[in-house]
């Protein structure tokens, strides 16, 4: 895991420091702490996780970014770099260029984007002091964006700061990980509830947040089942104008696919891992985001694994 911490001005920008924290998961959030409490002496720092391969420009649009806009924190635009390795990292592929990437944008025009990774992010130091720095758990990049929020600090996105991550390759890896995005995401709503939020459009989106537990119930236990007995002639959840819902999704991801190539971006394709990730990726986030909440609501401790 890494941490950088530059000194900028809008047109430039200097590494000044460089740290490497070869740590466990649980230590770390504290290293982390101590650092930022201790040894940040400059405005803006970055992170970088240590899997993340970042594009040449990508360190000078998020510092002009955040030097400009005033951002307490900018997320980079993640994509992945062992696209071609298994079918589940070609359905991931698509889920960080097409869905992923579309929401922190949205979320990112009213100054409110919910997550800033740690994965590549940049922060203004003093404002992350405020909010009392890095705190163990799961999902404590959620959980610091938030308490940013509930602050009235802008939270936003920078497209054009690309960082290539390396994403599981494997069915259960991929589980796992999208079970402790979901843990981390209820300890992002229990330390800052949605009410709690410090702007209309902070409070708007982590509302929303709440309602996908509800959605990810409903696709799992309704719509799923609902295809199944559709195939047997039985339109009680799916039906003729279910398809409609699909030509949606095609026209919203096309969109998005045009923006990111607009931007220059370089990213693999795959037609197969897009009608996979069209037809079963989501099946796979529902089932491994209720077995998260399930954890949480239960209070059993997650694992990174």
């Amino acid at each position: 895991y890494y941490i950088g911490t530059f000194l900028s001005t809008p047109s430039a920008s200097f590494l000044m420091h460089f740290a490497v924290f070869p740590c466990t998961y649980y230590t770390i959030k504290s290293a982390q702490s101590q650092y930022l409490c201790g040894s940040i002496i400059c405005s803006v720092y970055i992170t970088v996780d240590a899997d993340t391969y970042l594009s040449k420009n990508a360190i000078q649009c998020i510092m002009n970014h955040i030097t400009t806009r005033k951002s307490a924190c900018v997320a980079g635009n993640l994509l992945v770099q062992n696209v071609k390795q298994t079918i589940f990292t070609k359905m991931q592929n698509y889920d960080y260029l097409l869905s992923i990437a579309a929401i922190k944008r949205y979320q990112g025009s009213y100054q409110s984007t919910l997550v800033a990774q740690g994965a590549f992010s940049a922060f203004e130091t003093e404002a992350v002091r405020d909010v009392g720095g890095w705190e163990n758990g799961i999902g404590e990049d959620i959980v610091l964006t938030y308490r940013l929020l509930k602050q009235k600090k802008a939270s936003t996105y920078e497209p054009a700061a690309v960082g290539y991550t390396i994403v599981p390759e494997t069915l259960g890896s991929l589980y796992n990980q999208r079970k402790r995005w979901a843990t981390g995401m209820l300890e992002g709503l229990s330390a800052v509830k949605p009410w709690q939020q410090g702007t209309g459009f902070s409070r708007f989106f982590t509302f929303i947040n709440l309602f996908i537990i509800y959605l990810d119930f409903a696709f799992v236990f309704g719509f799923v089942p609902g295809v199944i007995w559709a195939c047997f002639g039985y339109y009680y959840f799916v039906g003729i104008l279910t398809l409609l819902a699909f030509l949606i999704s095609a026209i919203l991801y096309f969109s998005v696919y045009r923006y990111q190539k607009r931007l220059g971006i370089s990213f693999k394709n795959s037609f197969f891992g897009f009608i996979c990730f069209l037809f079963f990726f989501q099946f796979i986030q529902s089932s491994a985001s209720l077995h998260g909440y399930l954890l949480r609501l239960t209070k059993r401790k997650g694992e990174w694994k």
